[in-house]
């Protein structure tokens, strides 16, 4: 009886370990390192169209859903799409972070244009 009770414990501890999170998940989705090489402004577009395709695969799962087929065909098509924009999503706003980006997105929309931090004033 404790056998088969330590050898659960002991298999629940095991997975328990091997659980990610799901930050490191999106990274199965994601090359790391993918956006490091754009700036702020190309940084914005990016994130502004991932956005919008999140946007668009929610609409698509929701109304799938009103059919009664509708989690097997969420499953199999949008579910890994939905991921890997995400994923693509939150590596863009770590990326837009470390590069000090101030905002990725403008109340207009339009992406901010690169400007220097510590602006020198003009005589």
């Amino acid at each position: 009886m404790w056998g088969k009770a330590c050898v659960g414990l002991i298999l629940a501890s095991t997975v328990a370990a091997c659980s990610t999170t799901l930050e490191d998940a999106g990274n199965l989705y994601l090359a790391p390192g993918k956006f490091d090489f754009l700036k702020c402004p190309d940084l914005a577009k990016r994130s502004m169209q991932a956005s919008a395709r999140e946007k668009e695969l929610t609409s698509l799962m929701d109304r799938a859903n009103q059919d009664p087929a509708g989690p097997i065909v969420n499953a199999l098509v949008y579910s890994t799409d939905l991921n890997s924009v995400r994923a693509e999503l939150a590596q863009l706003r770590k990326t837009a972070a470390e590069k000090n980006c101030d905002n990725l997105v403008t109340a207009t929309g339009e992406p901010k244009a690169d400007r220097p931090a510590n602006p020198k004033p003009t005589r």
